[in-house]
């Protein structure tokens, strides 16, 4: 209601105050920010009725008043009356039995103390039913009651109808020629319950699932060249029981007539050699028809065109299907257009990420001639970035159709930079082991990364703490800077018996690139080994460069690219400290996706180090090569593999005498019975660990799940590696020193699964090559999760 007083003046009396009943201090606070009318202006009807619209926007309530006091002086009161809608004093849910209340309640828009919103309600409603259905309760009710606790409250009540679950126990498959019935369910979503479904929820039956199934069995058949392929429309069946209900799935396929290649033209606007555009294209003469080999080769050519600024370029296919030869001939035809320029860039997306840490990703500025490559490398690069999640768009939008002006936007969505990894062991020379480590990436949102660990053991590594911190743009420069520092106590490992060991090592290096995807780095680093018996102190001072070139798209979920590291380290001369020797390492590693969806991946890695003398000075038993465990040769234990002087080697070489001593008294002597004729020089030349170490491993990821996110994957792998000390302990030990390809050899299986509290490793290796005193295998399992 509106009412103005009547009797006022011709002066036109102004506001001298705003006042508002009905509500608190803070929404009163809210509707003075919003109106428009202000105090000390003349009134004004048009502006009160756009006030009362703007407090009705507001949402709060849902009768709004106003009125208008004159005081003494004739100076106008303006007073809004509200009434504000009722508030959710209470949210309740009834029936439920089979999901977690937690569950449920996550999936509920309205809040305790909310205002009553009948679309949020209604939302709600939809959220409860799809999350039954998911579960495998598609015949779950879901109905939403009020109730009036009193004229401002409300009370909401959500009353569930459970039903029995609904597994889906068969799928069966007619009509099919090429594949077979086992190869279609192993490459469809659905899936039949079976004895995992506690886990992965295997047979549970899901509408919306089916329907995207037929699509990915037109899919696959279309890749085959089976282009007129028909499914009939599933029949579903159900069968109901008192605690469950079942559902079998019928598809009938009609696979119809095998299609090859015919012809392949292009036509149109053609830059340069014809041959050289037909050489880049994936559909061949005589090979079987894939539309989505088509599909690559339109992108193949308008990345060309767009390379030189094309960025408007059409590539046209045009198929003609000769039924005689049953083939498909292709004609692209190209429309070049006009060549463009970039008038802006935006992001969009980045909660935490910086803006200049994206952009300086970028291989295109604003206002060069667009090129579709560099913005194809751009996308790879902010991929490799391991901040955002898969799916990173570079959208393109055409600005100005006169200028040929482009507006590209980088649209990310962040994922998970931090990662923690915890680790439990145990084995016969170290007992329990274990430890924890955080890593954060992009900290602060500036694209740096922090890092930290801590490591514990009952006999081997005592406590390890370590912290390291990178900055990948030193000053805004292409250089990366990195620091570190940490402390280690330890027992000594080794023969020498020199108790306990602290262990200092500190830092910094440097990286820059030298080329795309190619890195040059620099480090200096001091290590100091303090000893607690009567050992002299071990002080090292390294500088270290290495040269690799890095093209694996992701940090830690890898799908595809290669690594190759070549490293160098001096340490010593000319840097000072107590010890000096070299060492040369090279590293190679390899992903492949062998499916379109990279569910599939093979790696293979190479490792290769070599550590060489200085001078008089012998080579630290701690810098010394060891072999074995989950980081290197799985089925055997961490550290087993170390030459020919090892500890497994010397106890299974055991003799035991009894001799006279000085005394007339029997002793027992233990010793290596292969050292049985050395001297004492001799004997301080054999040496624990190697000087040349190689590791070799093969592995196969491949998805154990039907789903699209496979969190649970099976892993085959193959490890080789070996270890080998100077030629000259081998002289003395009277064996024969290994050959760079006499490896030790295991082979296994493993399981990865994504869990809430994780990314759990379970791996179990077999020895191929076991050796009378060694075990047959080892079972390792490590925990590590993204934050």
């Amino acid at each position: 209601m509106l009412w103005f007083a009547s009797n006022l003046s011709a002066q036109e009396p102004l506001i001298r105050s705003i006042e508002v009943e009905g509500t608190s201090e803070l929404e009163t606070s809210q509707i003075l920010f919003s109106i428009s009318s202000q105090i000390d202006e003349p009134i004004d009807q048009q502006k009160i009725i756009d006030d009362i619209k703007i407090i009705y926007r507001i949402g709060l309530f849902e009768n709004v008043q106003v009125a208008l006091d004159t005081t003494e002086n004739n100076d106008l009161i303006l007073r809004f009356v509200v009434e504000e809608r009722p508030r959710i004093a209470k949210i309740q849910i009834n029936g439920r039995t089979l999901i977690d209340q937690s569950e449920l309640e996550e999936k509920i828009v309205l809040q305790q103390y909310d205002i009553y919103d009948v679309l949020k309600m209604q939302q709600s409603v939809t959220a409860i039913q799809e999350l039954y259905k998911k579960e495998g309760y598609a015949k779950v009710k879901v109905l939403s009651r009020i109730e009036e606790v009193d004229a401002k409250n409300l009370a909401i009540y959500f009353e569930i109808d459970e039903f029995p679950k609904v597994y889906l126990t068969d799928i069966h498959v007619h009509g099919t020629q090429f594949y077979s019935e086992l190869e279609i369910q192993r490459f469809i979503l659905s899936s039949e319950i079976d004895c995992f479904s506690w886990i992965r929820n295997s047979g549970i039956y899901q509408e919306q699932r089916i329907n995207q199934d037929l699509a990915i069995i037109a899919q696959n058949y279309l890749k085959e060249g089976f282009i007129k392929v028909f499914i009939d429309q599933p029949q579903v069946i159900m069968y109901h029981n008192p605690d469950y209900s079942r559902i079998e799935v019928s598809l009938k396929i009609n696979e119809g007539e095998r299609y090859n290649t015919g012809k392949v033209e292009i036509t149109g606007d053609i830059l340069g050699n014809q041959t050289e555009l037909l050489e880049l294209l994936s559909l061949e003469t005589g090979k079987v028809y894939n539309p989505f080999l088509q599909n690559r080769d339109r992108f193949e050519l308008s990345e060309v065109y767009q390379e030189q600024g094309y960025a408007f370029v059409r590539v046209i296919p045009r198929t003609q299907l000769n039924e005689d030869n049953r083939t498909v001939d292709v004609t692209y035809q190209i429309v070049k257009g006009e060549k463009a320029y970039i008038s802006r860039i935006d992001i969009a997306g980045n909660r935490e990420t910086r803006d200049y840490v994206i952009r300086r990703e970028f291989e295109i500025q604003e206002n060069e001639l667009y090129n579709g490559k560099k913005l194809r490398i751009t996308r790879e690069n902010l991929e490799r970035l391991g901040f955002f999640k898969p799916g990173l768009q570079l959208k393109q939008e055409r600005e100005d159709l006169q200028d040929n002006r482009m507006r590209i936007l980088a649209q990310v969505e962040e994922g998970n930079t931090g990662t923690f990894q915890a680790q439990l062991g145990y084995s016969d020379q170290t007992q329990f082991s274990g430890g924890v480590s955080l890593s954060k990436g992009n900290l602060f949102g500036r694209g740096q990364v922090i890092s930290l660990s801590a490591q514990f053991g009952q006999q081997s590594v005592l406590s390890n703490y370590s912290i390291r911190f990178t900055e990948p743009r030193l000053f805004g420069s292409v250089t990366s800077g990195t620091v570190f520092l940490s402390h280690q106590q330890q027992n000594d490992s080794t023969s020498l018996e020199r108790g306990k060991i602290e262990v200092n090592s500190y830092g910094f290096s440097f990286s820059r690139s030298i080329y795309r995807n190619t890195s040059l780095s620099l480090g200096l680093r001091a290590t100091d080994r303090l000893f607690e018996k009567n050992e002299p102190s071990i002080f090292k001072r390294t500088v270290s460069t290495s040269l690799s070139h890095n093209t694996v798209n992701h940090p830690i979920f890898s799908t595809k690219g290669v690594k190759h590291v070549f490293s160098f380290a001096q340490t010593g001369t000319p840097l000072g400290g107590n010890t000096n020797f070299r060492e040369y390492g090279y590293l190679y590693e390899q992903f492949w996706s062998l499916n379109e969806s990279s569910s599939l991946i093979t790696m293979v890695r190479v490792r290769v180090n070599l550590l060489e003398k200085i001078g008089n000075f012998d080579i630290p038993p701690e810098d010394r090569y060891r072999l074995g465990g989950i980081g290197s040769v799985r089925g055997h234990d961490s550290g087993s593999i170390e030459g020919p002087y090892g500890s497994a080697q010397r106890a299974n070489a055991q003799e035991t005498i009894e001799v006279i001593n000085e005394q007339g008294d029997k002793e027992v002597l233990t010793f290596d019975k292969r050292t049985k004729n050395l001297s004492t020089q001799e004997l301080f030349l054999l040496e624990e660990g190697g000087i040349l170490q190689r590791v070799f491993n093969l592995e196969l990821l491949f998805p154990l799940t039907q789903d699209e996110n496979s969190f649970i994957r099976g892993a085959l792998f193959f490890d080789a590696g070996n270890v080998n000390s100077e030629s000259i302990q081998y002289e003395l030990l009277g064996e024969e020193e290994p050959g760079f390809f006499d490896l030790r050899q295991s082979a296994g299986v493993g399981i990865r699964m994504i869990t809430p509290m994780g990314v759990l490793r379970f791996e179990y290796g077999a020895k191929l090559d076991q050796r009378s005193y060694e075990s047959p295998d080892k079972f390792e399992f490590s925990i590590s999760g993204l934050f």
